[in-house]
């Protein structure tokens, strides 16, 4: 029998979940089904407390939540997620619907409110989409978090010479600012180069912008942060 290739945890090529919290049993039901009936993986919960309260943070994947449940409502979820900085998207449904908690999970982050009973092949599409969205995501956060782990490869003396690199400098310009000989210049500039895994002064100029953006980064793409 021939082995199914084992699906990785984090990035861009991580196994898309659905997460489903709906403390109506039989609406958890259906919406699991409908999910599994595309090749999704659902994952559900009858409270937004079990979810939080889990260790289950995909990187790729969609949170359907309904608006009133028991505890942490639809809307308490929203607001500790986007404290925390979860990112996944989130869409709230309710079957007691009304503006003013509609405006308000938009305002808190959620990409829809759907009113039960809902067309179930938008939400299909719209499940879809998101996917691809975090997909995306997930594959720049991995670029950001890599980048990060290079530059943590550099010695102080190195991050400074990486800095003058970025801006474009040439070898005797950033030997005048640090005080240094062109020759030990040029020897840190090799070992930036090396451990960046870049050639060029664009490239180092990238990666240092990709490593700016990768504080909390890490997690999805599996890479342990300095």
């Amino acid at each position: 029998m021939t082995q199914q290739p084992v699906k990785p945890l984090y990035g861009p090529e991580a196994e898309p979940v659905i997460i489903i919290i709906d403390d109506d049993d039989a609406m958890r039901e259906a919406l699991v089904c409908l999910v599994e009936s595309v090749g999704l993986k659902a994952v559900d919960f009858e409270r937004a407390d079990d979810f939080l309260n889990s260790d289950l943070r995909p990187c790729v994947g969609v949170i359907i939540t309904d608006m009133r449940i028991p505890g942490t409502s639809g809307l308490g979820l929203l607001e500790k997620l986007r404290a925390s900085g979860q990112h996944l998207p989130v869409i709230v449904i309710s079957a007691f619907a009304n503006l003013r908690d509609g405006v308000r999970a938009m305002s808190l982050g959620a990409v829809d409110v759907l009113e039960k009973p809902f067309d179930e092949q938008s939400l299909l599409d719209k499940l879809q989409d998101l996917i691809t969205e975090t997909r995306n995501r997930a594959s720049q956060c991995c670029l950001t978090a890599q980048a990060k782990v290079k530059v943590d490869r550099l010695t102080n003396r190195e991050r400074e010479v990486m800095g003058y690199l970025a801006q474009g400098l040439q070898n005797k310009s950033i030997a005048n600012a640090l005080g240094l000989s062109v020759k030990t210049v040029e020897i840190h500039r090799h070992n930036v180069l090396s451990k960046l895994e870049v050639q060029t002064l664009v490239d180092v100029y990238q990666l240092t912008q990709s490593a700016d953006r990768a504080t909390g980064s890490g997690r999805c793409c599996g890479v342990e942060e300095g």
